[in-house]
């Protein structure tokens, strides 16, 4: 079994990573990879709080779901299921041109506001699964 301290600071070191990798990336202007590291740090954060809480295995990569998960632990996350929705829609379209119309690309495809605003929710949630977590 995974000792649950341990594994939540793993899971909260990558999660930190892909937010400053996401901030690294809205520097340069690469809105959608800013975006997609925000969802993937958010996503992680949730995903070291279950494990942290004793999940045995977390499959999920929606962040709302995940958000929803964590409710069952700590109603306090239940204000992450909005921005959930929000984050999701960076999971992969940020990354395929196929799913965007054509002859839309993702690089092209999102703003310096959508990268912000995903920046600060991931921050948000990084934030609150440490607090939870201590």
């Amino acid at each position: 079994m995974k000792h649950p301290i341990e594994e939540l600071n793993r899971w909260i070191k990558q999660a930190g990573h892909d937010l400053e990798a996401a901030q690294i990336d809205f520097k340069n202007k690469f809105f959608a990879d800013a975006c997609y590291s925000a969802e993937q740090a958010a996503q992680k954060a949730l995903k070291g709080y279950l494990y942290f809480k004793g999940s045995p295995l977390v499959w999920k990569h929606s962040v709302k779901e995940l958000a929803s998960e964590c409710v069952g632990y700590d109603n306090a996350f239940s204000e992450f299921l909005e921005t959930g929705k929000i984050l999701d829609q960076y999971y992969i379209p940020t990354r395929y041109p196929d799913v965007l119309a054509p002859p839309a690309v993702p690089f092209e495809s999102y703003t310096e506001n959508q990268a912000v605003e995903a920046i600060e929710l991931a921050g948000k949630i990084l934030d609150k699964v440490v607090s939870a977590a201590t």
